[in-house]
């Protein structure tokens, strides 16, 4: 995750385990300083829309297709309640991503395997337009921004894989959740897209 922002409202406040990485310095981070990995998750969030627009063009050339933007940035985390962090913490001149399956973490083929899984509830935190998209059937539907609220609609005695559009809100849910006191989480951290009625899961 990075926050476009200054360095020094970066350092009053920012989002937990992000790096900042300030939009005038864009230009300087050319493609060999982004992860070769072109699947490699990258979350943008500024209170400036021309630095997003800035920094989607330049993903955009370096065909970055997992990169995207918390919209709202910081000011929109800290009215959803979540915890913040203060300080300094540059992002370093090579940005680098290392695919490595946490253990709440599902692989695709695993996953596959629990969409018929009468024990799994499988939940969907996209939001309204991209569940009209298509969906895993059985799934239930609870938008990412509505999980802190809606919580006690999921499932305590089963075993609850979430998933989203890329994996970002997926993980994010699965945060709250557990804060939230549900165990038995897992996350499937992938692209997941719908078209027509079927459905493609990728890294």
């Amino acid at each position: 995750m990075l926050d476009l922002r200054s360095a020094d409202k970066f350092a009053a406040g920012h989002i937990p385990r992000a790096l900042n990485l300030p939009a005038a310095k864009l230009d300087q981070y050319k493609e060999q300083n982004w992860p070769s990995f072109k699947g490699a998750p990258i979350v943008f969030y500024s209170d400036n829309q021309a630095d997003i627009d800035k920094a989607r063009e330049l993903m955009y050339d370096y065909n970055l297709s997992k990169a995207t933007v918390f919209p709202g940035g910081f000011e929109r985390w800290k009215k959803l309640g979540y915890q913040v962090e203060t300080g300094a913490k540059p992002a370093p001149e090579k940005l680098t991503f290392v695919r490595v399956l946490k253990p709440h973490d599902v692989t695709i083929e695993d996953f596959k395997k629990m969409l018929d899984d009468p024990s799994v509830v499988i939940l969907d935190v996209r939001n309204d337009a991209e569940r009209a998209t298509g969906s895993f059937k059985g799934s239930l539907h609870i938008p990412f921004e509505q999980a802190a609220t809606r919580y006690k609609e999921v499932p305590a005695d089963k075993t609850v894989v979430i998933h989203c559009a890329t994996g970002i809100r997926s993980s994010a849910a699965y945060e709250t959740l557990k804060a939230k006191g549900l165990k038995n989480l897992k996350v499937l951290n992938a692209n997941v897209k719908f078209k027509d009625g079927v459905y493609t899961i990728s890294e």
